[in-house]
């Protein structure tokens, strides 16, 4: 980290005729510097402010050049920059296109005259050597004015102004790309006197988790500048709150410490530091990584995997440039992948190094080609030799990283009919390539993204996509043969990946983005940029072919522009949601997450693109990761700052906004009414006045003054949105009986996987109860069971042990801790608790909604003892598929029936396993919550192919 305090100028312009007040004012006022008519420049000083000069430049006699406007203090060059902002009156006064407008950062000169306090600028036109102002700018030295940097806290750029001369109650700056581009506005507060302290939001196309250049220039009469070179991270969630995720991709990089070379080198250690011959190999990788491939002279020998039956076949075509091929492949190896691969590299008549492949790299499979075949026919003729399940086609102008693979596999895995999936592509200073490929109604492709933050939200979630580059892209084997490949027609290269997409999508299949699946991309490498000549030129003779053979296709797709992205990058999708909620679920914690999660699928597979925001705009890593390779488009911190900001700015897009509890709706209603026009459907998670009204009275308490106010806030918001989701019908009556409206009530369908369980009766014990302890009536639930059954439990059943499993286990409970009530904690697997315990208890006195603790035992098929507050609007019955008891003997009877008796515990597993299958499958839930969507007139399409299938 460095710091650079640039201390600028003040500036002030003594005597310049050409100034005037008016900063509109054009024509009149030209100053009309040269005497030959080819030469002549127009020109106008506006205004000096920020360290900047602003005005224009125009030659007449060239009217589409940008100028380049130089400022020199003698000899000393001080700034430079080209004419070619646009501005309007420049347009209407006959000044070309109007983009003839610049503004000049003027940098203190290096020296400075001590007789005089100013010093002169003449700005010149680089290309002629003509001055464009006839009397020199004279400009104040800068005075003492010095910057703090304290570094970065939360996404903002912290510390101190110092100056003897500032004496105003705020400052404000211009916030400096590396470029000299303006990329914000901010400012700083006044502490004391001449010291002020400033809290800098980062502009966030800088937080993508590279090293850059943030300037940072004083506002108004006194100037001064600084720059601040730093890492800007693209998650500012404190690491403390991330470790879990410490194991997950490329999470290691937030310390700060690497990138992804780092996370490579890492993983492989791990897994293979107990051979020293893969630890050496991968050592060596490693330095050829760090190294680069611009100028190698020596090639270590290298060896890839030896598998006899891999998961994947990755292809490489190559032509010559040996080292770039040696680049990617030493990549391979150093990239940590669960999934096994063969490298096949097609050698189409190479007359470098590429000759000695087979000696320089063990394992790898060379195709040599007797004559030259290309790109296209070069893929076609090596998966014919492929024996992996997935072909991969990767260039050889590529750096692959961890996870590549497995992330495009775990795509194809997550969801049903995919027959493409392609990698995100970045260029090597970190920047985005692709993030796949949209064509538009014209024909014309557009690589998403590109030259943008490679970190940036809207690029960094799965989604349904026109095509993908080939240099990255996955195929199951049996799609590739059934569609036939790369099309002949567009030999020997481009435009075959777009079409081979094309093909896969006319045969039914999804062709689908990965963002995690990172690949560098020296783009342009292999066969330069140049479409006029070499195998670019290919680029330009298949597009008509492209076009022609696909209108029918694309034709829809919108009109190319920015403003039009948005509307057509996700395809599959016929409407767009945006979840609002607290915080990003985390199903591993709580019941109301896993709910949460399913809610999104169904939504997904009712035609839905599913934006989420939580209130606190917090990435949760893995649970934030999650949502991403769900098909979420998540908004957080640093790129968004609030709810209200995501709805201002994209509200637009959305055409349902759903939003879960009472009180965040209450919080962000007014929002959603005032930057969007989409209906809003209300989950209630459960009707929290009726839970605040059951725990008072389980408590005795008199005063029911702080339900009764809830009642009110929570039925008032229900009657402001367009329709009403809750899980459980008893609170449907509560709700109608209050509003007098059931038209927009609507069951929220609750899904389970049925999956059963492996570990037998007889190899289980104990009892276990399961919650997030966060959650008042879970708290209450364990008081009573320990306080008031396990007394008695002890003597019937005495040894049989109570696991209390959760997060968020309070201080509290450590008195109850003894050989019989165990307290386990957080579990990251339910499974952990579900093939150990005989029976589960849910003893909850209080609540509202439905319990999703209860559901994912029955959905596992484990007996269960309940309260009737716990067993309600779950459907199972007493003495069927779960005992529903109230007093304390009556828990012990029910349990002991249960623990002792073999025959009943599978009888009541059966019943309650068959429950969960026949009411909570998903099928079933997507066909609920479409019903309420049609009550706000939102019906599912027909003729889409959404990413979640049902």
């Amino acid at each position: 980290m460095k710091n650079f305090d640039n201390g600028t100028l003040e500036n002030e312009v003594i005597k310049q005729d050409v100034i005037v007040s008016n900063k509109d004012k054009i024509a009149s006022d030209v100053d009309v510097i040269d005497v030959t008519e080819s030469e002549m420049i127009q020109s106008f000083i506006d205004s000096i402010e920020g360290g900047s000069i602003h005005g224009w430049a125009y030659a007449p006699a060239r009217p589409d050049k940008r100028l380049m406007i130089q400022a020199f203090s003698g000899n000393e060059l001080l700034g430079e920059t080209v004419a070619e902002n646009y501005r309007h009156d420049l347009l209407v006064a006959g000044k070309g296109d109007g983009k003839h407008a610049f503004e000049l950062k003027i940098k203190s000169p290096s020296s400075k005259d001590i007789d005089s306090e100013q010093f002169s600028i003449m700005l010149i036109e680089a290309d002629t050597g003509r001055a464009i102002n006839d009397v020199p700018l004279l400009l104040n030295y800068p005075e003492s004015i010095s910057f703090e940097f304290h570094g970065l806290q939360w996404g903002h750029l912290q510390g101190e102004l110092r100056g003897a001369v500032l004496d105003s109650d705020h400052l404000g700056f211009n916030l400096f790309d590396s470029n000299g581009q303006v990329i914000g506005l901010s400012g700083a507060v006044k502490k004391d006197s001449g010291l002020y302290a400033f809290n800098i939001p980062v502009p966030k196309m800088l937080c993508d988790g590279q090293l850059h250049a943030l300037t940072i220039s004083l506002l108004g009469e006194h100037q001064a500048e600084a720059t601040y070179v730093d890492v800007f991270p693209s998650i500012i969630t404190p690491w403390e709150h991330l470790t879990s995720s410490a194991k997950e991709l490329n999470y290691s990089v937030l310390s700060r410490t690497s990138g992804y070379r780092y996370d490579s080198f890492q993983r492989q250690i791990q897994a293979n530091s107990e051979n020293p011959d893969l630890v050496k190999n991968i050592m060596i990788a490693h330095e050829i990584m760090v190294e680069g491939y611009e100028g190698r002279k020596e090639y270590p020998v290298l060896s890839l995997p030896a598998v006899k039956s891999p998961d994947v076949t990755i292809v490489i075509p190559v032509h010559n440039k040996f080292s770039l091929t040696y680049h990617s492949l030493a990549s391979l190896i150093l990239a940590y992948n669960e999934a096994t691969y063969e490298v096949i590299v097609v050698d189409d008549c190479s007359t470098d190094k590429t000759i000695e492949l087979s000696e320089l790299v063990n394992n790898v499979r060379v195709i040599t080609n007797e004559h030259n075949l290309g790109f296209l026919r070069n893929c076609n003729k090596a998966v014919k030799e492929a024996s992996g399940k997935y072909v991969v086609m990767l260039n050889n102008d590529t750096e692959v990283t961890s996870g590549w693979l497995d992330e495009m596999i775990g795509t194809f895995n997550r969801f049903e009919g995919v027959g493409m999936v392609g990698s995100k592509l970045i260029y090597p200073d970190g920047k985005l390539q692709e993030a796949g490929g949209i064509v538009w109604g014209n024909g014309q492709p557009w690589n998403l993204g590109n030259q943008g933050n490679s970190q940036a939200p809207e690029w960094n979630y799965v989604r349904q996509v026109d095509y993908l580059s080939g240099a990255s892209l996955m195929v199951p084997r049996n799609v590739w043969e059934e569609v036939g490949g790369f099309s002949d027609e567009f030999a020997p290269a481009y435009y075959e990946d777009t079409d081979l997409a094309f093909k896969i999508r006319d045969h039914g299949y999804k062709t689908v983005y990965a963002p995690y699946s990172v690949v560098v991309h020296f783009e342009g490498m292999s066969n330069g940029r140049d479409e006029s000549q070499g195998v670019k030129k290919n680029q330009v003779i298949n597009a008509p072919k492209f076009r022609a053979k696909w209108v029918d296709s694309y034709m829809a797709n919108g009109q190319p522009s920015f403003a039009n992205v948005p509307f057509h990058k996700d395809r599959g999708v016929a409407y767009r949601v945006l979840m609002i909620d607290y915080a990003v679920p985390r199903p591993d914690h709580d019941a109301g997450s896993y709910a949460a999660i399913q809610e999104i699928r169904m939504l997904q597979a009712n035609g839905f693109k599913v934006s989420f925001v939580s209130e606190n705009m917090a990435h949760m890593g893995k649970y934030t990761d999650s949502l991403q390779k769900m098909g979420v488009e998540c908004f957080y911190a640093p790129f968004q700052s609030s709810v209200s900001q995501v709805l201002e700015s994209r509200g637009n897009e959305f055409d349902v906004v759903y939003i879960t509890r009472y009180d965040v709706a209450e919080r962000h209603l007014p929002a959603v009414k005032q930057f969007t026009s989409a209906k809003v459907l209300f989950n209630n998670a459960d009707l929290h006045f009726l839970r605040e009204l059951r725990a008072a009275l389980a408590s005795k308490q008199k005063d029911l003054s702080g339900p009764l106010s809830t009642r009110d806030r929570e039925l008032a918001l229900m009657r402001q949105v367009d329709a009403i989701l809750s899980y459980n019908p008893t609170e449907h009556a509560v709700i109608m009986s209050h509003n007098l409206q059931a038209d927009n009530l609507h069951i929220c369908p609750w899904v389970l996987d049925g999956r059963g369980h492996k570990t037998p009766y007889e190899a289980r014990s104990g009892i276990a109860f399961l919650g997030g302890y966060r959650h008042v009536p879970n708290v209450e639930a364990v008081e009573f069971f320990v306080e008031k059954v396990m007394p008695l439990l002890r003597k019937r059943l005495p040894g049989v042990a109570f696991h209390i499993y959760g997060s968020s286990i309070p201080a509290s409970f450590e008195k109850y801790a003894s050989d019989d009530v165990i307290l386990e904690g957080f579990v990251e697997n339910l499974d952990d608790v579900f093939e150990s315990a005989r029976v589960m208890v849910a003893p909850l006195l209080s609540g509202a909604g439905i319990k999703g603790k209860v559901l994912e035992a029955m959905s596992a098929g484990i007996p269960q003892v309940l309260t009737p507050v716990a067993a309600e609007a779950t459907g199972l019955s007493h003495g069927v598929s779960a005992m529903i008891v109230e007093a304390p003997q009556a828990w012990v009877e029910a349990i002991a029936e249960l623990y002792e008796n073999e025959h009943r515990w599978k009888q009541v597993s059966d019943n309650a396993l068959s429950l969960a299958r026949n009411n909570f499958g998903f099928n079933s839930g997507v066909k609920g919550m479409a019903k309420a969507l049609a009550s706000i007139e939102i019906y599912p399409p027909s003729s889409r192919k959404p990413l979640v299938s049902v």
